[in-house]
């Protein structure tokens, strides 16, 4: 058997769906009368970075030149200091719409990037031929 990542949990309410490039928060509690559903979605850039931290960065940093080398260099992107500041600095402001912490990836200065989060889950599929 093969086990394919599909996305990952964070939290009780937020889902990563790798395949549609986006994160949704999906309301957990019975006792509430509305659903409130929101939804984020990501460019390619912003999805390969975002998950490259949730596999490499939740037990430690990450280091800018990994992030150039595997986000940006494998995909035949230039990349800089700058753009990686922005990306970061965007992805936080979208999962602070879901109700994430706005210093959900938070920068260790000379050390890198990591996740500022517990509750983090891979989500995998089996594939069958």
């Amino acid at each position: 058997m093969d086990y394919q990542l599909h996305g990952f949990m964070i939290g009780k309410a937020i889902l990563v769906d790798i395949g549609n490039k986006r994160a949704c928060r999906i309301p957990v509690s019975n006792s509430d009368k509305t659903v409130v559903f929101a939804a984020v979605f990501f460019n390619k850039t912003m999805l390969r970075l975002f998950l490259y931290l949730l596999i490499h960065a939740r037990h430690g940093n990450v280091s800018r030149e990994e992030l150039f080398e595997h986000v940006w260099e494998e995909n035949n992107l230039s990349p800089s200091t700058q753009r990686l500041w922005q990306v970061i600095n965007n992805l936080n402001k979208k999962l602070s719409t879901l109700g994430l912490p706005e210093d959900f990836i938070l920068s260790a200065k000379g050390c890198g990037y990591f996740i500022n989060y517990d509750d983090i889950t891979p989500l995998y599929y089996e594939v069958r031929e």
